[in-house]
């Protein structure tokens, strides 16, 4: 690795000198000036390179210490429920994500969902019970918390700094508890993903098994991409992950208000077949009831109607419509485009407050 760089960076270094217009300088001190600039800005460029192009081991190396093995038993499960073979009845695992020196930890809502205790295993192999901070089954994430300090947290990726086709590792603790920080390489495959109609998610072909759920899809500087959720069993490179944009507002939403504050407009909607298949579509969604506590009255909007925009960004899913939502705080207000038949109108809407009992 070294001896590639070495020589790309003789023959860059050559390239650019071999281009200066000299031919412009009027003396020799100018001259010396013009080709000290360009190697100066070739080895600051090749430096960045090597920077961000780091080895997938250098990329493990660098996230291990930030991931962490989940695991605690659940007695609700009945007996015939197997949950994994090699483990007794009841007890369940997964991965999580350090997020902050002090012990705070991101992994999967339905990680640890329903455990009587759950417990923390580090890196360097030491276990802790965690505390339960906080959890969101729509979301699918929760935050928990050990009580240990000088952890390393990992980095958050921007989410405008990645894109189909860009390289990513998936690190975690797949199929045996045994099998703890496993990594496996592949690229994002797709961006929002509606998997199960509440959010969006990011798709990627690096292999997420039972028990890599609530570990990190990292990119290669080692930054966090996603959550890996979940996997289909009988596909192939068919995997998904809670991007990191999803991650940050549930972390923001906590340390703010304790809890994810949701919009609510009290109307209902169905998706047209063609959302519900994936097909690209521009049919709105369509109003199928409108609740007594909703933010419109139903003189305003009318069962039957077709939602297709919100602040002029198009709606033609229910992911889309919550994230859309999830833009904003109860008394905000947001502008609703609608359609009856061939005319189209709008409104403003006032937005509520979701309140969930199971939350």
């Amino acid at each position: 690795m070294k001896k590639i760089s070495k020589i790309l960076s003789i023959v860059i270094l050559c390239i650019l000198i071999i281009s200066i217009p000299c031919y412009a300088a009027t003396d020799k001190k100018t001259q010396q000036n013009v080709v000290s600039t360009y190697i100066s800005q070739a080895q600051n460029t090749i430096q960045k390179i090597e920077e961000e192009k780091k080895t997938v081991s250098q990329v493990i190396d660098a996230v291990n210490q930030s991931v962490v093995a989940v695991i605690g038993q659940n007695t609700k499960y009945r007996n015939d429920d197997q949950v994994y073979s090699k483990y007794p009845q009841n007890l369940q695992f997964g991965s999580g994500v350090v997020v902050s020196s002090d012990g705070r930890i991101i992994t999967n809502n339905h990680v640890v969902d329903g455990l009587d205790d759950i417990y923390v295993v580090t890196y360097d192999g030491n276990a802790y019970k965690a505390k339960l901070l906080y959890a969101d089954k729509d979301i699918d994430l929760a935050l928990i918390k050990i009580n240990r300090s000088n952890m390393k947290p990992i980095k958050f990726a921007s989410e405008k700094d990645f894109d189909v086709g860009d390289d990513v590792v998936a690190i975690g603790t797949p199929l045996f508890f045994g099998y703890r920080n496993s990594a496996s390489k592949g690229i994002i495959s797709g961006l929002n993903r509606p998997v199960d109609g509440v959010y969006m998610y990011l798709q990627t072909d690096a292999a997420v098994n039972p028990g890599n759920s609530g570990g990190p899809l990292v990119n290669m500087k080692g930054e966090l991409v996603g959550i890996n959720t979940l996997g289909y069993t009988f596909y192939q490179g068919m995997n998904f992950s809670i991007p990191v944009d999803n991650v940050t507002y549930f972390i923001d939403q906590y340390n703010k208000y304790g809890k994810i504050k949701r919009c609510y407009t009290g109307i209902e909607f169905e998706e047209n077949w063609a959302a519900l298949l994936g097909i690209p579509t521009n049919q709105g969604l369509k109003v199928a009831a409108i609740k007594n506590d909703a933010a419109v009255s139903k003189d305003e909007v009318k069962e039957g109607d077709f939602l297709e925009s919100i602040d002029g960004v198009k709606i033609s899913s229910i992911a889309e419509y919550n994230e859309a939502l999830k833009k904003h705080l109860p008394g905000d207000k947001i502008k609703m485009t609608f359609k009856r038949e061939d005319k189209t109108f709008e409104i403003t809407v006032t937005l509520k407050e979701l309140i969930k009992k199971d939350n």
